[in-house]
């Protein structure tokens, strides 16, 4: 997958007119989309002739409670922000993948993955698939672990199998990460998986081929279990960035400065320093 370009004006025209939609007309699955189902696949990032030099982004969104509040701003005026901010700056050939992350204990459909895409249209239409269950345990967490398991396990990824950089994987979320996946749950999502693995454990698994980043969401469930701390303690304060709130302006730049920095640190290229203007292409 990963074919296409970026076209941001075409991306904020689509954004403007979803705003006079609701968030249920815009998410209509009300269920796991056959083609978000991960079990026994794997999703591919690779190099071609359009895109010689593939950079991988998975983007993971905690679809809980009031959290599916993010990726309804994302699609009404957030991500083309973005990617234009993305390819601007010179991040060459993104290809980005959209997770959706709920909580393994409680939810029917725990992690939703869609394909790696550089197309504005492909890139939405994964977003828009992603079913806004609204679920979680309350029990003091999420699974944003999944979106790492996905990321280590299932994925092939050109930029790290032919080059030896890393991706970029960011998740968003406003409560702490369980603290291990029973390998039952394991087989049953992604049909392998025999004995428990602890999340400080798949933590250092997933930073083999990924560069990995949490969002914290600064609202009641963070006061509530103390995320930003437990956060800190699972990933390093350097990696848990704190939003004070879910507006699409705030959480948007911080995931294109992550994106930004993180591309300039694993590939050792001076992003640019100013835009190209006009129709942004990939």
């Amino acid at each position: 997958m990963g074919g296409g370009t970026y076209s941001f004006d075409n991306a904020s025209a689509r954004s403007t007119s979803y705003r006079t939609q609701s968030r249920e007309q815009i998410f209509s699955n009300r269920g796991l989309d056959p083609l978000m189902n991960i079990k026994g696949k794997v999703r591919e990032s690779c190099d071609s002739e359009e895109h010689p030099k593939s950079y991988p982004i998975i983007i993971g969104l905690d679809v809980t409670g009031s959290m599916g509040q993010v990726p309804e701003n994302l699609i009404k005026e957030a991500f083309p922000e973005i990617m234009k901010a993305v390819i601007e700056k010179g991040v060459e050939h993104a290809q980005v993948c959209f997770v959706g992350i709920g909580d393994h204990y409680s939810d029917d459909a725990p992690i939703q993955v869609g394909q790696f895409e550089t197309s504005d249209e492909l890139t939405e239409k994964w977003l828009k698939a992603i079913y806004i269950e609204g679920g979680g345990g309350g029990n003091n967490g999420e699974s944003y672990q999944l979106a790492w398991y996905f990321a280590a396990y299932h994925t092939k990824i050109d930029s790290y199998e032919k080059r030896g950089i890393k991706g970029t994987l960011i998740t968003i979320g406003d409560e702490p990460c369980h603290g291990a996946i029973q390998g039952s749950v394991l087989k049953q999502l992604f049909g392998e998986g025999e004995g428990e693995m602890l999340t400080s454990v798949l933590f250092k698994e997933v930073q083999k081929k990924w560069d990995v980043y949490h969002i914290n969401v600064n609202d009641y469930a963070n006061e509530r279990y103390g995320s930003d701390r437990r956060w800190r303690e699972l990933i390093g304060g350097d990696r848990m960035i704190q939003s004070e709130s879910m507006e699409s302006k705030e959480i948007g730049q911080i995931i294109s400065s992550l994106i930004i920095s993180s591309y300039k640190k694993n590939t050792g290229i001076t992003v640019a320093s100013n835009g190209t203007g006009g129709q942004h292409q990939l």
